[in-house]
Parts: structure tokens; sequence; C-alpha cells
């Protein structure tokens, strides 16, 4: 596929204050007047193609998603009175991801529009070879909506840094609701383990992807700047 657009993936473990990134890319493009498209405000019952939305100029978007098989792994996949393993969750993530890759995200990117999204493939090849009842490394990233991802690896990767301790204090002051089914502290402790580990970085950047890493243990503050200069520096262009 020849794009010419810019696509960013923002990952790390639950509670390592991704959103304070994914808020610095929203200043950045209100501050360059950009048209914005935000994958939460759609309403429609179908996922969006790109050709119904084609004139924003940054797309954000996010997995799962909340439409369809997205919606499945929301509401029924990821309960946790009667867990499903590793491996189903690899194979929905993998259709969730291979149709918003297919509707949205590719066709923006080939239309040269910027594309930033919250978790992606990195997630799955983190979290789900080491749940219960999973897979191999190996065997997820064979599957059709991740190997898609990988051969359409984003520009840039970036990783929010923070120990599984703080990020599970963070994670305790949240609703139940938004705890989501992985906050526990030796799963946590692997996903710290595994985002850090070499092969995740040296597999990305076979696939073309520059890795980022932004420390989040400090204030809000601290870290707000932090992102926002590597915004800037990333996306160097209104």
């Amino acid at each position: 596929m020849h794009r010419t657009g810019t696509f960013i993936i923002v990952d790390g473990l639950t509670g390592s204050g991704k959103s304070t990134v994914l808020n610095a890319v929203h200043d950045w493009a209100l501050t360059c007047g950009h048209k914005r498209f935000r994958l939460q405000d759609w309403k429609e019952s179908k996922p969006p193609r790109f050709e119904d939305i084609p004139d924003f100029d940054v797309y954000f978007t996010f997995e799962p998603t909340r439409n369809w098989v997205g919606d499945a792994i929301r509401s029924e996949l990821s309960r946790v009175d009667d867990p499903y393993g590793g491996e189903e969750l690899a194979h929905a993530f993998s259709l969730d991801r291979q149709m918003q890759y297919k509707r949205l995200i590719l066709p923006a990117l080939q239309a040269g529009k910027t594309v930033i999204q919250d978790r992606g493939v990195s997630s799955s090849l983190v979290y789900q070879p080491v749940m219960p009842n999973s897979v191999p490394l190996e065997t997820i990233m064979s599957l059709p909506g991740n190997r898609l991802a990988l051969e359409n690896a984003p520009d840039a990767l970036i990783l929010t840094r923070l120990s599984a301790e703080i990020a599970m204090e963070r994670i305790k002051k949240r609703d139940e609701e938004s705890k989501g089914v992985f906050a526990d502290i030796a799963f946590l402790k692997k996903q710290e383990e595994r985002f850090a580990s070499t092969w995740f970085r040296d597999l990305f950047e076979r696939h073309g992807s520059t890795l980022y890493e932004i420390d989040t243990s400090g204030t809000m503050e601290q870290s707000t700047a932090t992102a926002t200069q590597l915004i800037n520096h990333i996306l160097t262009n209104c």
C-alpha cells in the first residue's frame, strides 16, 4: 500500500497515562486548525468507512472499536465473572482490527490523512500470549488482522512508561467499569516486561516504526509538557 499520511499508535500499560499523550495530539490539531474526527463520537450502528467521512484532517481511533466485533469484545469477551481465554480474544481483536483497517485507517492514510490510534496490534502482542488459555505469539502474529496491521505498522509507536506498581495505584482510583480485566498486579508486571523487551522493539523497527518512550511517572504537568514536546517533534508541520 502506498500511503502519504502519518500513522501514530499510542500504547502502554493500563493506567500509564496514554490519555495524556492523546490530549497533547488533540491540542496540536486544535492549534493547527485541523478538522478532527473522533471515533468515540460516531453514533451509527455500523463502523465508519473513510468514504463516509473523507473531509477530516486528523482521525482519532481506538481499539477495540464499539461496533460489531468490538462491541462483543467490550460487552461479552471482557467479562470477569466467566472470562474468555486469550485465544478467543486474539481472534476477536484481530477481526475487529482488520475491519477498521480496511474500512477507515488504510484509506485515510492513502488519502494523506493523519491517524492517531489508542492501542493497536502492539497491545495484542503484549497481552494475549500471556493470558490464560492462549496461543503462542507466532500464532497471534499470523492472524489476518494482526498480519495486516504489522504490514502497515505505524510510523511512530509511542509507549507510555510507568512501573506496574504505580499503574496499579492509579487503576485503583478508577470506577469498577473502567478498570478492565487487566487490573491485576502480576499481569501488569508481565505487560511491563513485554513492552520493554528487545524483541518487541526489534519487531516494530523491522516493520518500519520508530519507537518513542514517555516517562509518565511524574506529575500531570510534567507528563503533559513531555508529551507536547514529543508530538511537536513527530508532527512537525501543521
